[in-house]
């Protein structure tokens, strides 16, 4: 049963949670390959039309930065839509929300 819950993979480093986010991706089943995840996976979350998104999978997230996105990508979750995104921290009030994903 799916937890409807925002997945974040969280690591210091860029490439480790670029990595990180495609076996995600591959895991969940929306690749097969590495390469085929990161042909889906955008650079941001600014990139995805939110309000008509099937899924929503993105790098390099901020939960801090925009509170409206933050707030958004919740609801999304909420609903049953796939959110999975990466990380350099996650933020303690946002841990019991979201699924982590460390390395």
């Amino acid at each position: 049963m799916k937890q409807n819950k925002i997945i974040v993979a969280v690591h210091a480093d860029d490439k480790t949670r670029s990595e990180m986010l495609q076996r995600i991706v591959v895991k969940l089943g929306f690749a097969r390959t590495l390469s085929d995840a990161s042909k889906i996976i955008r650079a941001s979350v600014h990139d995805i039309d939110l309000s008509d998104a099937y899924f929503v999978i993105a790098g390099n997230y901020s939960f801090r930065e925009s509170p409206v996105t933050t707030q958004r990508l919740f609801q999304l979750a909420a609903r049953g839509i796939a959110v999975i995104v990466s990380a350099g921290k996650l933020p303690r009030e946002f841990e019991p929300f979201c699924e982590a994903h460390f390395k």
